[in-house]
């Protein structure tokens, strides 16, 4: 299937003049250009609107190409209904080789990951609700089941290859990667995404192994919690253990973050997530199953669960978007957002402004300044540190050194008359150089605490350091001055939304103007237009250069780059240009429906309503924000005063043991009492 979105930035390019031959012998005419990826292009067909052509930028490999054909050739009504399956290959000439391959065309789809994020979901799939993600989750399912019911294996199953519509419907896409098998040979598929592979996959070459539909159900369980749990990945988590625990590893340990037994696979789950006992006891067994063992669950076998938890869910009775497992004692979508201070899903829909009553601007910001800031936290450290005093086993140490220094001291005194009186020169020098040397080795003190100390002062520093680290990312108010500014700008645009939606309107008209303009110039060929100095070679070279109507004539800078038209060639083309815009009348009834204006409409309205939910809970989330930094000053600051303080104590200690007694008194002293003895020796 050709996905072809709303939003789509693929740009429309005029027809190619080229011809393509289907597997039926067919003749194929490209039209627009409508997509583009990284393997080749998306083209509509001219005269079949069902249909669309994926060209390749380069002519596949061989294997490739046969495997396309086994595709084309495998194909049926059911299979072309559910995914991109080739209709037919296209070929370059009736016997050239395979160029790309015909497939239907589905409109108005996004990737399935879009529902994921609340951002893209609420952007993309303003009415989608829990019910919906259950019922995106069952089809995919279904089409899975579908596709193994032929024998196929899927491989690469992961959401960017899923499209989903506003109705449900899914589609699975790279159909051409799937592994197949016919006529005694397999054709692999040679990618994947490591969050999707099973564990006994994990740091396979897939290009080297034959998969089995078994490693398509860990794909299909891992797609399906996603969706469910708000795009939550299920081995994503806390890990308890030391060290890291990167998403791989977790898989192939079989880590699932979730559960009531998580922590005897040493994970936590993810703070403001979905609890897996949230959905009913058949669903948990499923995932269970296909998470933490090798006898996963077939795709079919998700179908009826996923169904009986759509017809088993009530309505909150505080938020009308959230629906929850009946069975279930609160909402957990209130707790979350109120947790995570997100908005998962819309709460009512556009238009029911009765229901919503009026909503007072003025009170509500008064309310949002009332709430005052946390402000910087400031601390007197030299209040509340004492000033540390050197530790028993320090003082104990100091104590030896001096003894030993004074002890030295003594031996150099008394080692100097001794050597005077007693020898003579040189053998007095050199018994005064051997008495030092032992003099200061006597002193010298390289006692095991010393190392000790600088370990204490290193664990200290580091102990500080993370504790300050965590004291300044949880306490500081960068977030709620950000919050702040968020709700000023959002009041901002609501209070602009009336030229919001004039100026929407007016790009409407902008837009059909420009649309209905560029229609009209169209109509005017270069090739049957009259121009002096323009003759049939010139408008040869305009045409090889995409130059064929009015339309397509542009400033004269960029006309002037085309070869051998200049700049008097590329003014007589925009004074053709001029002249023809001039008979352009504009005709807004035709180009700007009722229904598009209604869109718009609708559009400002749910950005009314979006703006008055998070303005309505602004002074809430701003006071929750303070209330959490205040919090987290209170706990974490007498654990940041005792680390500094063993920190100041073992900078102490450090400094008091450090210190050196003068070495060089010893050698003063030798020397000067050897000279003493010298000038009183007999």
């Amino acid at each position: 299937m050709s996905r072809i979105s709303g939003d789509s930035q693929t740009e429309a390019i005029s027809p190619i003049h080229r011809i393509f031959h289907t597997s039926q012998s067919e003749i194929v005419r490209l039209g627009r250009r409508i997509g583009i990826g990284a393997e080749g292009e998306v083209y509509e067909i001219q005269d079949n609107s069902d249909l669309v052509a994926k060209i390749y930028h380069e002519p596949p490999p061989q294997e490739k190409a046969d495997k396309l054909v086994v595709l084309s050739r495998l194909g049926n009504e059911r299979l072309f209904n559910l995914s991109a399956w080739p209709v037919s290959t296209l070929r370059d000439a009736p016997d050239g080789e395979v160029v790309g391959f015909v497939m239907k065309k589905i409109s108005q789809a996004e990737e399935v990951h879009a529902l994921h994020s609340p951002k893209s979901r609420l952007q993309k799939f303003p009415e989608a609700s829990w019910a919906f993600l259950i019922y995106v989750a069952a089809n995919i399912a279904r089409a899975v089941a579908a596709v193994h019911e032929h024998g196929l294996v899927i491989g690469d199953l992961n959401p960017k290859n899923i499209l989903v519509t506003r109705k449900a419907t899914v589609y699975l896409l790279d159909v051409d990667s799937f592994q197949v098998s016919a006529d005694g040979k397999t054709y692999r598929c040679e990618g994947g995404f490591p969050e999707y592979t099973p564990p006994e996959l994990q740091g396979v070459a897939f290009r080297d192994v034959d998969r089995a539909q078994e490693h398509d159900c860990f794909g299909v369980a891992v797609v399906i919690f996603q969706l469910l749990f708000m795009g939550r990945h299920p081995f994503s988590g806390r890990y308890l253990g030391a060290g890291e625990m990167p998403l791989e590893r977790a898989i192939m340990e079989f880590r699932l973050a979730y559960g009531a037994d998580a922590e005897a696979r040493e994970m936590r789950q993810p703070p403001g997530t979905l609890a897996l006992d949230s959905m009913p006891t058949p669903l948990v067994d499923l995932f269970r199953r296909a998470l933490l063992a090798t006898d996963r669950p077939r795709p079919r076998e998700w179908i009826e669960p996923l169904d009986a938890l759509a017809k088993a869910l009530k309505k909150c009775d505080s938020h009308s978007g959230h629906y929850y497992y009946r069975e279930l004692r609160d909402c957990p979508w209130c707790g979350i957002e109120s947790q995570a201070r997100v908005r998962l899903f819309n709460s009512l829909l556009p238009g029911e402004e009765s229901q919503r009553g009026y909503f007072r601007l003025d009170e509500v910001w008064k309310e949002i300044v009332s709430v005052e800031s946390p402000g910087a936290p400031l601390i007197r450290w030299d209040k509340i540190l004492k000033a540390p005093e050197p530790s028993s086993e320090v003082e104990a140490l100091v104590e030896v050194r001096n003894r030993r220094f004074f002890l030295a001291l003594a031996l150099s005194a008394i080692a100097g008359p001794a050597i005077q009186f007693f020898t003579d020169f040189p053998i007095a020098i050199i018994l005064l150089i051997w008495a030092g040397k032992a003099a200061q080795t006597i002193a010298k003190i390289d006692h095991p605490l010393f190392e000790k100390i600088r370990a204490r002062r290193r664990q200290a520093e580091e102990a500080a350091q993370r504790i300050q680290e965590q004291y300044d990312r949880e306490t500081r108010i960068k977030r709620w001055d950000a919050r702040r500014d968020e709700l000023r700008n959002q009041k901002e645009t609501y209070e602009n939304l009336a030229q919001i939606r004039q100026s929407r309107l007016q790009q409407l008209e902008a837009e059909a103007r420009q649309n209905q303009l560029d229609e009209f110039l169209d109509q005017f060929k270069i090739y049957e237009a009259e121009f002096e100095g323009i003759g049939p070679t010139i408008k040869t070279v305009l045409l090889s250069h995409g130059v064929e109507t009015a339309a397509d004539v542009n400033e004269i800078e960029e006309m002037m780059r085309i070869p051998s038209i200049g700049s008097w060639r590329a003014e007589r083309l925009l004074e053709w240009r001029r002249g023809l815009e001039q008979k352009f009348v504009f005709d807004p009834a035709r180009f700007v429906p009722s229904e598009t204006r209604i869109r718009v409409e609708r559009e400002v309205d749910a950005l009314r309503f979006r703006l008055e939910s998070e303005l309505s809970g602004g002074a809430y989330y701003l006071r929750r924000m303070k209330q959490e930094i205040e919090t987290s000053r209170q706990m974490l600051q007498p654990a940041l005063t005792r680390a500094r303080q063993e920190l100041a104590q073992a900078e102490k200690d450090l400094e008091v043991a450090s210190k050196r007694n003068p070495l060089e008194l010893i050698l003063i002293v030798l020397i000067i009492s050897f000279f003493i003895s010298s000038v009183i020796r007999p």
